[in-house]
This record gives structure tokens, sequence and C-alpha cells, in this order.
């Protein structure tokens, strides 16, 4: 018997989040010239939506 669980189409989908918030941190940082501070924003709203995805999924 294998103990593997089998991923579903959903499974990916909180990484999407997360490297979709990351890339809008970027673009903004650099249109206002404050990279960092942008990115660690986006980085906080990435892993915020990341969550809220794998509960909504149930993925969790």
């Amino acid at each position: 018997m294998s103990t593997e669980t089998k991923k579903t189409r959903t499974s990916g989908a909180s990484g999407l989040v997360f490297v979709g918030c990351l890339l809008i941190g970027l673009a903004v940082g650099i249109l206002t010239g404050q990279v960092a501070a942008a990115l660690l924003i986006a980085l906080g709203v990435g892993f915020i939506g990341m969550a809220i995805v794998r509960l909504g999924t149930g993925e969790w």
C-alpha cells in the first residue's frame, strides 16, 4: 500500500497566488523606486493569500 496522497488540480493554486503577489510587488517597487519595501509588503500579502487559498481548497 502506498501512503502517497494524490494531488488535485487545485494543489498548486496557492503557489501561484504567492508568486503573483511577489511579481506585482516587484512591479510596484520598480515604478515607485522602493523595490525593497514593496517586495517585503508583497511577501506578506503573498503568504496571507496562500493561506486563504489553502484554507479555501481544503488543502491545509
